[in-house]
Formats: structure tokens, sequence, C-alpha cells
């Protein structure tokens, strides 16, 4: 809607049973000489009116009525079919009585001028913020119901309800108590006020109070800095703010010769502000989790990049009431009230190893298993050479490694079943056979007398047992020569 560029004119006539009309008594004196005037001429003075409009004499009517009535014509043709407006016409109208002889005057031409000069308006409310009119609404209660729906965009009917009641009975407002996780509206109002007057305006000004909404929030043009960021144009300016060239250099004409911005230059734009902004007070209870520290000890009993958690973290919980103020959803400003600890964290507690292992063996080899006995040697045995010494019936299955070392290999390899090849480093590898399960990878470093899985009966083998081999330097050698049972 386009703002009223002029100040509105006083209204002095409306439409009413009767016109008021304002006679300003021409004073008529008869010559105290002249007594000897007869009846006749007396008949011929008479009392005319003269009409203006806003000052300006328009002409002379034989009798007021005929402005009445011109007046009250030109009224009923704008009302039509809009008969819940009431309308009135904006100029001031006054007419000045005369006694003239034989008076001169013309109906006609005062009710075709009044008709060509007199603007109908309805009666109207106009929505005003900071002395400028915003909206022009057709009643008290839509210009009401635009404010009532503006505010009802943020909270509830029963919210504002109760919020208006407590206002009404000068209760004070105070943040209520609520549960973990509740949010109340504890106050609504507008950045600035915004008032509703009795006005008038023509017909084609009243708007929707949808309408009225949108122009509040839509605001108006207000000049402000800004400072030029890396990597913005001109062009980019304009196009951010929706400028032209020539309203650019309006603002700015220094620019003008150059028109080339720096990083950290301020300019002059122009950006559209809202006449007012619902500002809402929310009180808000919430429950945050507090994390908790992680304590991390040396341990030199667990291999180097162990870790070891010995006591498991635990979050906390923190209770926290705060308010906050919005305006249309932007908070600018918050306020904590109250916090206070419900729980606390429990910090997590890891041993973090310290203990280097040796890839490089001690050059002894120690029994790779948990108890048992030798059930096969290395040697000739069915006709077919057997290459290590077989291992039964242990306390208990898991298979050690014979020295320090890395894991050469950890798979299955067809008759021997599940097998780990360990290199000592010193010229020793050791081989273990038909187990069960594996518990080392390939490039692992393994610490002497360390589990590296689970004797089994995989592969081709007679039955649960251990297969053991020993190398020296790539050379096939007797695990006897190196081991014994502990």
């Amino acid at each position: 809607m386009n703002s009223r560029k002029t100040t509105e004119r006083f209204i002095k006539y409306i439409a009413l049973p009767f016109v008021a009309v304002i006679l300003i008594v021409s004073a008529f004196t008869l010559n105290p000489l002249n007594t000897s005037a007869s009846s006749d001429d007396n008949q011929l003075i008479k009392t005319v009116y003269h009409v203006y409009v806003d000052g300006k004499k328009v002409g002379t009517v034989r009798d007021e009525s005929v402005v009445d009535e011109t007046v009250d014509q030109i009224l009923q043709q704008a009302k039509g079919k809009k008969s819940n407006f009431a309308f009135a016409v904006r100029e001031s109208i006054e007419l000045k009585p005369e006694k003239m002889f034989r008076p001169e005057f013309d109906n006609e031409e005062v009710r075709e001028n009044l008709k060509e000069q007199l603007t109908v308006e309805v009666e109207a409310y106009r929505l005003v913020v900071g002395g400028q009119t915003v909206a022009y609404v057709s009643s008290k209660k839509e210009a009401k119901d635009t404010l009532l729906k503006l505010k009802l965009e943020h909270l509830s009917k029963a919210e504002l309800d109760d919020i208006e009641k407590k206002k009404a009975e000068n209760e004070k407002l105070e943040v209520p108590d609520l549960k973990p996780g509740e949010r109340k509206v504890v106050d609504i109002d507008f950045s600035e006020p915004v008032l509703i007057q009795k006005a008038q305006t023509s017909i084609s000004e009243l708007v929707t109070v949808d309408d009225a909404i949108a122009s509040l929030k839509e605001g108006s043009l207000h000049k402000k800095e800004h400072m030029v960021q890396k990597g913005e144009t001109v062009q980019s300016i304009l196009e951010k703010y929706h400028l032209t060239m020539d309203q650019f250099f309006t603002l700015n004409p220094r620019l003008m010769l150059v028109p080339i911005v720096r990083t950290g230059q301020a300019v002059t734009v122009t950006e559209k502000k809202p006449f007012t902004e619902v500002l809402v007070y929310e009180a808000t209870r919430v429950q945050n989790e507090l994390p908790f520290q992680v304590e991390k000890q040396e341990d030199s009993t667990l291999e180097k990049g162990q870790v070891k958690t010995v006591q498991k973290g635990q979050v906390g919980i923190e209770d926290i009431t705060y308010t906050t103020r919005k305006a249309d959803n932007q908070v600018l400003q918050k306020e904590i009230l109250e916090k206070k600890q419900v729980k606390a964290p429990v910090t997590e507690i890891q041993k973090i190893g310290t203990k280097v292992i040796p890839s490089k063996g001690t050059g002894t080899l120690s029994w790779p298993a948990v108890g048992g006995y030798i059930s096969s040697h290395k040697g000739t045995r069915w006709g077919k050479q057997h290459k290590g010494m077989d291992i039964a019936r242990p306390s208990e299955r898991s298979i050690l490694a014979a020295d320090n070392g890395r894991v050469v290999s950890a798979g299955w390899d067809g008759d021997y079943g599940n097998k780990i090849i360990i290199d000592h480093n010193n010229g020793m590898r050791t081989i273990y056979a038909h187990l069960d399960s594996i518990s080392v990878s390939a490039g692992a470093v393994v610490q002497k007398g360390s589990k590296i899985g689970v004797m089994g009966s995989t592969g081709q083998s007679t039955g649960v047992h251990l297969h053991f081999e020993v190398y020296e330097n790539g050379v096939l050698k007797d695990p006897a020569d190196y081991i014994s049972k502990n």
C-alpha cells in the first residue's frame, strides 16, 4: 500500500441526515434615507448562499438544501452496495449567506462543481508506528485482529489470553515452575508501539488483515553502513541490497569516478527494516549432558599401544532454567536464572600400555603349550618324513609363542590347517599347525610365552594336538634339541 504523501485535511462535511453548514451572516443594512422604498422593492431582496470548498468559491445557490442534496447524492452513489462502510467527503464545505437585491445564482453550476471537486472517503482505522501510517483497515476490530494475529504467530491463544489477563489485573509476570524440557512464553510485546487511530481514506487504500501484517513486517528503507567483505564487488553489493547503480552512487558519490571497493571499506546502502517486531519473552528449562573426563594412566604391565578401560566414563546431567528475549524468533538476549548439577559425571580411567616387546628372540625356545606330552617326534613316520614334533593332551589348549618374534603369517595352509609362522629375527623360525583358532595376525609382535592360538585338529590331523616345527637359518631342525617340557 502506498503511504499518504500529504497531511489529511480536516473533514468538515460528513454524510448525516442533515448537512451541517457553516453560516457566515453578512450584515445587510438598508439606507436609512431610503425610507420611501416600495414593498415591491423589498420583495426583490433575497438571501443566497455562496459555496466554498476548502476556501475556494465554487458558486452561489438559492438555498442551502441544494448543497445538502448534492452531497447526499454523491455519498449515496459512492456507497452503492458497500453498506458496511461509512462514507464522508474529505474537503471542508462552507456556505456564506448574503442578502442581495435581485441576486444571481446557479444551482446546477454548483452541483456540477461539487461533483467534480469533492473526494469521497470511507471511515477507517489506521495502524501508526512512529508517527507513520502503515496501513488502513475498515474497522477497529480488523485493526485489533491485525495485532492479535501477528502475536499469535509466536504463541497460542491460551498463552496470550493468560498474559493479557495478568496484565489487566496488574499481576506481576513471573517465570513459572517448569518441567525439564518445557518452555513457556512469559510476555509478548512489540519493539515499537503500534497505535490504532480512527481516520478517513479512499476505499482503494483499505487492505486486509493479512496485507496489514505484511506491511508491518516489510517495513521501510533505512540507511546502514556495510563493511565490504573479501570477494565482494560493487555489483555483488547492488544485488545483495537490491539497489540500482544510480541509487548506489547517490548514497556513495565518492565512488562515482572509481567504482571499486576494497575489503574492509565502509559503504552506505539501504535496507528494509520492519516497522515493528514481535518481542517474545520465554522461559525454558532443559537438562543437558555434562561430558566426562578421560584419565589416562601408564601401565608397564600392558604392551605398548594396548589400552584397557578400568573405569567406564558416565555423562553427568545439568539442570538449567533460563529466559530469552526474541525478535521474530531471533534470540536477542539470554539470561540463566538457575543452574544445578543433577548428576556428576564419572571420570573414565584408561590404562595405557608402555611395555615394549622386543621382536628379537632370546635364542632359547620355551614349551609352546600348557602341559601335554610329545606324542610324536620329528623323523620317519609311516614311511614318510614327519617334519616336526607333536604335542598332545595339554592341561588347557592355549598355544604359546616359543620366543619373542614377529608373526610372518597366520591363516589356513592346506594339510597344516590353521597355521602360524613366527620369525624370531635371530635366524630362528617356528611353525604352529592344526590350530582350532588363531589369536594373532601377520605383522604382530609377540612376546615369549604369550597366547597365539588354541590347539585343535584342523587340516590333515590325527586328533587334537599341536604340530610344532623349528627352523634355523632356513634349515629344518629337531624341536627336541631346542625345547623340553618344563
